[in-house]
């Protein structure tokens, strides 16, 4: 029963995901090796985060979240021979230092790479969002009243 059960949420994971998101290849940094510890998967950005789902995981949620805020995009770099050989061609290879998410690497074609610079750069970082004051109505009267006296 519980094999039946994994095995109609693999199933459902895998074509439901993948039909939706952007096909990347995600690991942690620092990494055992050459090679060692890509996971594939597919990533789904939303307005403030974009969530990792590995396709052979049976967990209901997202395996990596990434914060739009907090997520720099520190560097690209092609794949070495080994990586080369497992994505193919056309892949690029993103350093991302994601916050609460450690380092990452992401391997991406050009339209994923494209697709992830535009939703980073989409958003102001936090430290150009500009904050209002929270009550901007007295504030402004009292400036406006200030104007009045000269």
């Amino acid at each position: 029963m519980a094999f039946a059960t994994g095995g109609a949420l693999a199933l459902w994971r895998f074509t439901r995901l993948r039909s939706t998101g952007i096909p990347v290849a995600i690991r942690e940094l620092p990494a055992a090796g050459d090679g060692h510890g890509w996971r594939h998967g597919v990533l789904l950005c939303s307005d403030l985060d974009a969530r990792f789902y590995k396709l052979r995981s049976l967990r209901p949620g997202a395996d990596i979240e990434l914060h739009r805020q907090r997520v720099e995009l520190t560097s690209r770099r092609a794949p070495t021979r080994i990586e080369a050989g497992i994505f193919g061609s056309g892949v690029r290879v993103l350093v991302l230092d994601a916050g609460e998410a450690g380092r990452i690497e992401m391997a991406a074609d050009a339209c994923a790479d494209t697709a992830l610079v535009a939703w980073l750069e989409s958003s102001p970082s936090v430290r150009q969002t500009r904050t209002l004051p929270v009550d901007i109505e007295r504030t402004f009267r009292s400036q406006r009243a200030r104007g009045r006296r000269r």
